[in-house]
């Protein structure tokens, strides 16, 4: 049995304690992974984010573009339009050279006169007055000049 005298009394290491040193490093350790941990999250979320944004835009430049195809720059050179609620449009196009005769089938001259034109698209979201983004494309211009006279 062990002395109860206060000088000689001390224990066995499997006798003592949680240690203070101990306590603080397991929170420093904690605190580091959870830190980490949220940094990571925090990364994913603004990655998320960004992806978001980039396929909203990609899905806009969709509807611009099969709205260009409805779109006759040589009856409405330019102009503004809204898709939806959420895009709006506005358009000027710049013709390229001069019209020209279209080419009926199989021969002969058609009844459209043709021309190419630069159209530049600035699309904006909501009512924002900054644009989303600028597109420019090549498009074609068609107007009725002349009737088809049928042979018989």
């Amino acid at each position: 049995m062990k002395s109860k005298n206060w000088r000689t009394w001390r224990t066995d290491s499997s006798e003592r304690g949680f240690g203070l040193l101990e306590a603080l490093v397991a929170l420093v350790l904690l605190s580091s992974i959870g830190f980490t941990l949220l940094a990571w999250v925090q990364q994913n979320l603004d990655t998320l984010q960004r992806m978001r944004g980039f396929y909203a835009e990609q899905e806009a430049r969709k509807l611009v573009a099969e709205w260009l195809h409805s779109l006759n720059p040589m009856e409405r050179p330019n102009g503004e339009t809204s898709i939806g609620e959420t895009i709006r449009l506005e358009w000027k196009a710049a013709p390229q050279g001069d019209a020209i005769r279209q080419m009926g089938y199989p021969r002969g001259i058609g009844i459209y006169d043709v021309r190419l034109y630069d159209i530049a698209v600035s699309v904006y979201r909501r009512e924002e007055t900054q644009p989303w983004f600028v597109e420019t494309v090549t498009g074609i211009g068609y107007r009725k000049e002349r009737t088809m006279d049928m042979p018989f």
